[in-house]
This record gives structure tokens, C-alpha cells and sequence, in this order.
């Protein structure tokens, strides 16, 4: 039996959201820090940097992070891209042999949408 590209994609989705909800809200909440705190830099940055920086086991979730921000998101598919890739380079981590990571920049809207999310954080907290 041959999968269509609707099922295919309807798969992927599910398998998706399941990824997703592993990811945080304390993960989101130091991931954004540290890519505003790099985009401050006026460097690109990619997985090199953010590993130099935050713990391991947030680590594991950022690739699912750069995924929704880099406009790959499937349940906000009309989102802007929040993060543009410029370049690729060797990964740091031992265990990824070798392997290219992509280096981004944030864009205008991607830094408002961070920001924003780190406003109604603090929001949220003061209100409870």
C-alpha cells in the first residue's frame, strides 16, 4: 500500500506535536534568553553557541526550538520566519561526528515574537 503525501504529511504532523510537547515551557524560557543575548552580539549563532552556553538537557530540545522559529512550523504555518539560516558549520558536539549545524541570524519579527513571549511569561507570574 503506498502512503499519499497528505498521509505522509498528516503523519509527520502528528509525530510532530508529539516532539513539540517535550519541549518545556523552562526550555523555551532559557532558550529565548540566550538567542536574544547572541542576536544582541550581532553575530550569527547556531547549535555551537547555544551548547557552549545552556545546559545539556536543554540542548536536546533546541533543535525542536530553531525548527518552530525558523518558519518550519506546522501549526502556525502563516508565522513568519523568526530565524533565517545564513551559513552552516561543524558541530561542536562529539557525538554528532562531524555533522553540520545551521548558523542563524533573528530577524525583526523574530525578535519582537521573542520578546513578546518573554513578556507575557512575566506577565503570567506576576499574576499568580
Amino acid at each position: 500500500m503506498t502512503t499519499t503525501q497528505q498521509q505522509a504529511l498528516d503523519r509527520a504532523t502528528a509525530e510532530l506535536r508529539d516532539l513539540y510537547s517535550t519541549v518545556t515551557d523552562w526550555d523555551t524560557a532559557v532558550l529565548d534568553q540566550v538567542v536574544l543575548h547572541l542576536a544582541d552580539s550581532g553575530h550569527a549563532f547556531g547549535m555551537n553557541q547555544i551548547r557552549l552556553i545552556v545546559p545539556e538537557d536543554v540542548c536536546k530540545k533546541a533543535g525542536l526550538y530553531f525548527h518552530a522559529l525558523t518558519g518550519h512550523d506546522v501549526f502556525h504555518p502563516d508565522q513568519p520566519a523568526l530565524l533565517r539560516k545564513v551559513d552552516e558549520e561543524t558541530s561542536i558536539n562529539p557525538k554528532a561526528r562531524g555533522k553540520k549545524v545551521n548558523v542563524y541570524v533573528l530577524t525583526r519579527a523574530g525578535r519582537s515574537y521573542i520578546k513578546d513571549r518573554i513578556a507575557a511569561r512575566t506577565k503570567q507570574r506576576r499574576a499568580a
